[in-house]
């Protein structure tokens, strides 16, 4: 991002205005360099100064490689380093460490290679689907199971060697199909994107003459996100340096959060003890939020050890104060939410400029509902849009089906396979068809969040998207209300799509490199932020630290005290509040007050392994029947 003191920028050839820190780091001479570039310190800007540093000293573009982590990141990329339309540009090495790979097995391919033929995700999902290469555990997604594999170089057999010195049949499994998955996919001449890779590692490994030639098309690499790379990606890096050409990386250990992707942390953490003559630069100058955000963020952050030592100092010497509020359940917050987002517009922020951020995807769900209906624009991203999630759908689907078992289109949506067919066994032994109907959605709900629930963190989120479902079913008062109800909020998303002014909704990690005005975190409650599942707090803490930096200049932070069960309000709100003088924090009534301070006072007892062991009060029964409960009075101040 922009440094936005600087003179707005005419055309993508103007050059860019670098502060100290980014310029020492632009011009680095160091054989390995990383820049620890926190939230809003102008990390694109650093890495563009960088490249143009280069080209200007006497580099010949087409021999420096930049890696981005998405295709958007290069694109971007491509638009500020030179003119988009440009032909020259577009051939530049620009893209992402998979587009790299492919790149160079196909113009530059290794001794013995087949020609490379790229399957893309549809295509790899229609082999699969023809060679029935489905765990039986349905929730897996194949693409996902196989490359987890590859993003840590692991062949059928090593996944299998794994598997069988862990002795547990479910990945005995998924190494069986992983292996049939390769045979099929090499007699049809296909590489998935993990392939692209790891046959290009292999290569380099294999032969010293191929590795030499590949390695010396490059005097510099400049990776941006290098807290996200995987194993598979830094050897391949390591590879790319065997000639010795400079290696330029930019990151942040306090925002990797892909773990689940195969991301380690400890090729940032380690840097300067793996790489040869390191140097390490920090940019310390936020120009994205206020005084007040920055330093909740940094409050918060400090409580991971495992992290390199970084502070940032706010540009912006706005003491705007958080909002803090705290809400009865989850129908309270979307209420809340609805009042705040309309508060803002009311001020003159466009819709785009606001976004409500949440850790796990059912959170969203009567966000997504009630700003729909109220006739917000709203788009989703990360967790997708709620009513085609998976659980979601199911439950929908066998809802309508039971209730109007002539009904083909709900048939159609309930589809096929080894899930639906216990679904619909159980179905007469689980649910009475003679049920009122909110006891009829709420019987579905909990058969489908018990059939085939995956295990540890996706599971408590499949059985919390369909206990949403259920709810939201439940609350409309009948069939044909329902399925009304569903198709006009899936025409505003798309109404909204269409029109793009519209307030973001997302996961967390959908939000990672955005930010906005104005940004509402939800859900911020203990066991939902830190998840109760998540095997890592300090991942966790990231999250709320990303969550919490998007925001420029109005943040506000909700909790409930019941969703689906008592909650408390979230660890993580003591640690960043503690940053804070009283006249940057608003509670937004004087319950919300006692409730966090409370929690505070109770959060210094001993805790778990993770995140806390205590009793839970017994949840409240949720309410039913359609209808609307009557609301408070509480104001939607920001």
């Amino acid at each position: 991002m922009s440094s936005p003191s600087a003179a707005p920028e005419t055309g993508p050839e103007r050059p860019l205005p670098l502060d100290p820190d980014q310029r020492l780091a632009a011009e680095a001479i160091a054989a390995s360099v990383l820049v620890l570039a926190g939230p809003g310190t102008g990390k694109t800007t650093t890495l563009v100064g960088r490249y143009r540093h280069l080209v200007e000293s006497g580099t010949p573009p087409a021999r420096i490689f930049v890696s981005t982590f998405t295709v958007r990141a290069a694109a971007e990329l491509h638009r500020r380093i030179g003119d988009s339309g440009g032909e020259t540009v577009r051939r530049l090495p620009i893209g992402t460490l998979h587009s790299l790979a492919a790149r160079l097995l196909t113009r530059f391919p290794p001794p013995g290679c087949p020609p490379v033929r790229i399957f893309d995700d549809q295509a790899c999902g229609r082999l699969i689907a023809r060679h029935r290469l489905y765990h039986s555990d349905e929730t897996k997604r194949p693409q996902d199971l196989f490359g987890a594999y590859k993003d840590r170089l692991l062949d059928p057999a090593a996944a299998m060697a794994e598997a069988k010195a862990k002795n547990e049949p479910d990945l005995i499994e998924a190494a069986t199909l992983y292996a049939r998955y390769q045979e099929v996919l090499s007699a049809e001449g296909g590489f998935d994107f993990g392939d692209l890779i790891v046959a290009l590692v292999r290569g380099m490994e294999s032969d010293p003459a191929y590795r030499a030639r590949i390695a010396g098309f490059f005097d510099h690499l400049l990776i941006d996100e290098f807290q996200d790379i995987n194993p598979a990606q830094e050897r391949m890096l390591r590879l790319l340096r065997d000639q010795g050409a400079f290696l330029w990386a930019v990151g942040d250990d306090d925002q990797c959060l892909y773990a689940w992707r195969s991301a380690d942390p400890a090729f940032i953490l380690g840097f300067e003890k793996e790489w040869p003559d390191p140097a390490l630069f920090r940019l310390s100058r936020n120009y994205r939020s206020t005084a007040t955000i920055v330093d909740a963020a940094q409050a918060l952050i400090g409580g991971n050890r495992n992290r390199h030592a970084k502070s940032l100092a706010a540009q912006n010497p706005s003491r705007l104060p958080v909002t803090v509020t705290g809400l009865e359940d989850d129908e309270d917050e979307a209420a809340y939410v609805l009042r705040v987002v309309r508060g803002l517009a009311g001020k003159g922020v466009p819709w785009h400029e606001m976004a409500v951020l949440y850790r796990a995807g059912h959170v969203g769900s009567r966000l997504q509902i009630a700003l729909a209906e109220a006739g917000v624009p709203v788009v989703v991203r990360g967790a997708g849009e709620f009513w085609q999630l998976t659980p979601v759908r199911l439950t929908a689907a066998l809802i309508r089906l039971i209730a109007n078992p002539g009904d083909m289109e709900a048939r159609a949506l309930l589809g096929h396979g080894k899930r639906v067919e216990r679904l619909l066994e159980q179905a007469p032994d689980k649910i009475d068809e003679s049920a009122p109907w909110p006891a009829l959605c709420r019987q579905v709900g909990r058969l489908v969040s018990s059939t085939a629930r995956p295990p540890g963190e996706e599971g408590v989120q499949w059985r919390d998207l369909c206990y949403a479902a259920a709810d939201l079913a439940a609350e409309t008062g009948g069939l044909d209300q329902f399925i009304a109800s569903v198709e006009e909020q899936r025409r505003s998303l798309r109404a909204a799509e269409a029109g793009g002014d519209a307030v973001v909704l997302s996961t967390i990690h959908g939000a990672k490199g955005l930010e906005w005005a104005a940004v509402v975190v939800a859900g911020c409650e203990d066991e939902l932020l830190p998840h109760e599942s998540a095997p890592d707090i300090e991942e966790e803490r990231r999250l709320m630290y990303v969550a919490v930096t998007r925001a420029r200049r109005w943040l506000v932070l909700s909790f409930v005290a019941e969703r689906r069960k008592r909650a408390l309000p979230s660890p993580f709100l003591r640690e960043l509040l503690a940053g804070l003088d009283p006249d940057q924090i608003r509670w937004n009534d004087d319950d919300t007050r006692r409730r966090v301070q409370g929690a505070l006072r109770s959060a210094d007892t001993p805790k778990r392994a993770a995140f806390g062991d205590r009793t839970k009060p017994p949840p409240k029964p949720r309410k039913s029947g359609g209808g609307t409960k009557p609301r408070g009075t509480r104001a939607g101040r920001v």
